[in-house]
């Protein structure tokens, strides 16, 4: 929820509340003033009506109408009303309903007799007024709270305009288009202190990204060539006919070390490039065909390991995505199953529209299964294994929005890539 409804939405319950709670307020300090008012007249009519009595020694006609009436009758002295006052209705014939009344009741006494009189005050005035005025609150009130949501909504639409402004252009910044990040000046002291923090924290942190992508790609070019020349004499030191069993074992195991660094360094290269986002080329990729060629290319090495390689199942199926990305991707996932499989073992590949998986037979892995696709983590003892093919599986998923999931079942090791429904197509 945006911030100017959520606060559109305080101001209206706040608003609301208050009416409520004033409204009930007011009803009650009307209806106290109104009772009070109705009171006062019922015993002033009781003062004049005793006083008539003294001056005239005799009981005053007892007059009534549809808004005042006064009662008189004679009653024993066995328990005689001194003075109530209570609410009643009457029911009045000119106006079909009944009519709320004011009564109060006494007794006095005249030639050795009891009389009780009873006075009524109609109140229908009173409510009629007390209606118009809430009637009139009510609309006042109306008019007012959309006069306050009107206002309150586009005068902080106006005020936080620079903040949207700011928020879009965050959004839309990226390290790799070294774009510097230009925000516009705001008269609003908040605003403007965010846009200096931000303005700030950026160009640090495209600074250091500078700095960063700058020293990887010094580390890539200076490793490689070095470690190039290593291996190739390690390779022709090897061809020499004049070594030693245990000579031969030692440059074997340095010429092992060498290769496995240097896949080392290109694998880091590679996720680090992932990493900050460095490949934009995105196509229509066929995963199928990809599949097959892979298959094809590594069934020399599938066969070295004794191992099966089970009727692919592929259905067509096109991701967009970056095409060097996803050949590493597929290149991990069956160089994992290689590498990690048993002799004799098996090896299924299926895809459809919905996921690519990868099963193969193999011991149970060492570990959980979010930790085998962490970096430098590795499911088994594997001499071969960098500890990292998976993590670059992961890096590429997360990238394009895919949920690379793991299970091991009856000997079964199973890699699953779930695609984005919005970039995979049949």
């Amino acid at each position: 929820m945006r911030i100017l409804t959520k606060t559109s939405l305080y101001y209206l319950l706040v608003s609301v509340v208050v009416f409520f709670v004033g409204g009930f307020g007011y009803y009650k300090i009307m209806q106290v003033e109104i009772y009070d008012e109705v009171d006062d007249q019922l015993f002033t009519d009781k003062e004049n009506i005793l006083a008539y009595i003294r001056q005239n020694n005799r009981l005053p006609n007892v007059t009534s109408g549809i808004s005042e009436a006064i009662l008189v009758k004679q009653v024993t002295d066995a328990s005689p009303v001194l003075e109530a006052i209570s609410d009643t209705l009457l029911y009045s014939a000119y106006d079909e309903e009944h009519i709320p009344y004011r009564r109060l009741t006494f007794t006095t006494q005249q030639n050795g007799k009891y009389y009780q009189y009873t006075i009524l005050k109609s109140l229908m005035d009173f409510d009629d007024l007390f209606e118009s005025t809430v009637l009139a609150m009510t609309w006042i009130f109306l008019m007012l709270l959309l006069g306050l949501a009107f206002v309150n909504y586009y005068v902080n639409k106006h005020t936080w305009r620079h903040f949207y402004d700011t928020l879009g252009k965050i959004k839309r910044y990226s390290l790799a288009r070294h774009d510097p990040l230009k925000l516009r000046p705001s008269n609003t002291t908040e605003f403007q202190e965010l846009n200096e923090v931000l303005q700030s924290m950026t160009d640090k942190i495209h600074s250091d990204y500078l700095n960063l992508k700058e020293f990887t790609e010094n580390v890539s070019h200076e490793i490689q060539t070095p470690l190039a020349i290593v291996n190739s004499k390690l390779e022709l030191f090897m061809q020499t006919g004049n070594l030693t069993p245990p000579q031969a074992r030692m440059l074997e195991e340095m010429h092992t070390s060498v290769s496995r660094l240097a896949r080392l360094n290109k694998s880091l290269i590679l996720l680090t490039r992932i990493e900050n986002r460095e490949f934009r080329e995105n196509e229509e990729v066929p995963l199928h065909e990809l599949i097959e060629k892979q298959l094809e290319q590594l069934q020399e090495m599938v066969d070295m390991h004794g191992l099966t390689l089970l009727p692919p199942q592929l259905e067509p199926v096109f991701v967009h995505m970056n095409r060097g990305l996803a050949e590493v991707l597929l290149s991990n996932l069956l160089l994992n199953a290689i590498r990690h499989n048993q002799e004799g073992g098996t090896i299924e590949v299926t895809l459809t529209p919905a996921q690519c998986c990868i099963r193969n037979t193999g011991e149970a892995p060492q570990g959980s299964a979010e930790q085998l696709f962490g970096r430098f983590m590795s499911g088994s003892n594997n001499a071969g294994s960098l500890g990292i093919g998976l993590a670059l599986v992961s890096r590429i998923c997360a990238m394009y929005q895919m949920t690379p999931t793991y299970t091991y079942t009856d000997g079964v090791h199973s890699i699953c890539i779930r695609f984005n429904t919005a970039s995979s197509s049949k």
